[in-house]
């Protein structure tokens, strides 16, 4: 199981168009921390991105977001990262990918996550993250795009037992899916923005390792928010006199249980209220109550914790994703992007919340 400290935040982004009218379009940004513990020295990590095309993506971190130094790829221990076709078993391009990775010399590889415990979260494993990195388990990566995925899958890389052949070794907590809301109807209250994350199947064998307490926290803002004020110790949740937060910030908290098998997603609505944006963070803790006979959380004696305080039902923390979505109009975009862009909606539209029991 994977302990993740992540953001992914839905940013609101125009896309270029020669046409005078208007429509609301997304995109999606993620920047997040990793904390190996595989077991194994990780030689990369991986991020699959179906439904898009490599066109789509609109910056990388380590590729072309720029920290003042000499060099991109400076900020975390692989460097530069690649850009590539994600394909599936038969050669077809389904979407795309972007991998960092060591390099493999003489027989060795140049560096690597080793595996371990992390418990500082804030999205500080990286260069400028103070907490003596690279000497901890766990690494910072991110991507933004135009248009949302239909699916995001983040993967540690991993020696197999061929020597210079990396496997992919899965990372437990999910990443956030938004459905954005419908044009706004005059005369009629504005539709909520929905945000999804779902149960991630680490452990096959073992139902209780894949159970989760899921913490969120909620707000909207005054103004659009950016991916720096969503950074560790700037995002309102810590801080909320950080540049466009500087406004009241009101917080909701609430617990969910998240298990394939038992919760399969959680989907949270959240009403704009009439501000531009939103922010809601999930915090993963491991589950410790009681399960039935087939390792299925048992409700009777979930014991969901209420607002800050944890009860003993809550084990340690396995990491986060701050995710932000900015509700903006902008110009509609080319033809075929806009197709892109609506078949993501099309997979992306209304999902409820499954709750099922096995057997």
């Amino acid at each position: 199981m994977f302990k993740l400290n992540a953001i992914v935040t839905g940013l609101a982004l125009a896309a270029a168009s020669a046409m005078p009218s208007a429509a609301a379009t997304f995109g999606s940004l993620a920047n997040f921390d990793v904390v190996n513990d595989t077991g194994q020295t990780a030689r990369g990590f991986e991020i699959d991105l179906e439904g898009i095309t490599q066109s789509q993506i609109s910056d990388v971190f380590g590729l072309n977001r720029n920290f003042g130094t000499p060099s991109p790829g400076d900020v975390e221990r692989y460097g530069i990262p690649t850009v590539g076709d994600l394909r599936d078993g038969v050669g077809n391009v389904i979407g795309a990918k972007v991998t960092y990775m060591a390099s493999y010399v003489n027989g060795a590889w140049s560096t690597g996550t080793a595996s371990g415990v992390f418990n500082t979260p804030g999205e500080s494993c990286w260069s400028f993250g103070n907490v003596g990195y690279p000497n901890v388990p766990c690494d910072h990566f991110g991507v933004s795009t135009f248009g949302s995925p239909t699916r995001t899958t983040y993967s540690w890389l991993v020696e197999s037992p061929t020597p210079g052949v990396l496997v992919a070794a899965n990372v437990a907590i999910p990443s956030v899916t938004f459905t954005p809301p419908p044009p706004p109807v005059p005369g009629q209250p504005a539709a909520p923005v929905v945000a999804v994350i779902q149960a991630q199947q680490v452990d096959p064998v073992v139902p209780q390792n894949n159970a989760f307490w899921v913490k969120i926290v909620q707000t909207t803002l005054p103004e659009n928010v950016d991916l720096n004020e969503l950074m560790g110790g700037h995002h309102p949740f810590e801080n909320p006199g950080v540049a466009a937060l500087n406004d009241k910030v009101e917080t909701e908290i609430e617990w969910q249980v998240l298990q394939p098998g038992f919760v399969d997603e959680v989907s949270k609505a959240v009403d704009l209220k009439g501000d531009p944006s939103m922010v809601i963070r999930y915090e993963f803790f491991k589950y410790l109550g009681r399960f039935d006979n087939e390792g299925l959380v048992d409700p009777l004696t979930a014991q969901i914790p209420q607002g800050n305080t944890l009860n003993e039902w809550v084990g340690s923390y396995v990491g986060e994703q701050v995710a932000g979505f900015n509700a903006v109009q902008a110009a509609v975009p080319e033809p075929e992007t806009y197709a892109l862009m609506l078949g993501g909606l099309a997979v992306l539209g209304w999902r409820r919340l499954r709750q099922h029991r096995a057997g």
